[in-house]
């Protein structure tokens, strides 16, 4: 059995192909926010895994990404 992840840690839901960090652990299933912010999802723990460190890295420009063009603003 692998460990629960910590909050704000990245992970990758293999049921869904999604990354995101992951917030809390509630009646057995995985809260994770996307990392472009939003509404969490579910996840069954059992597809959940950390972050590859090539994924963390995508994901992480993509939120700093996001976050510099929402500064930018029209």
């Amino acid at each position: 059995m692998q460990p629960l992840p910590e909050v704000g840690d990245l992970v990758h839901d293999a049921a869904t192909g999604r990354v995101g960090f992951y917030v809390d652990s509630v009646a057995g299933r995985f809260l994770i926010r996307p990392v472009h912010g939003g509404r969490e999802w579910e996840a069954d723990p059992a597809d959940v895994q950390l972050a590859t460190p090539m994924r963390e890295l995508r994901a992480r420009a993509a939120e700093i990404n996001a976050r510099s063009r929402r500064s930018l603003g029209p």
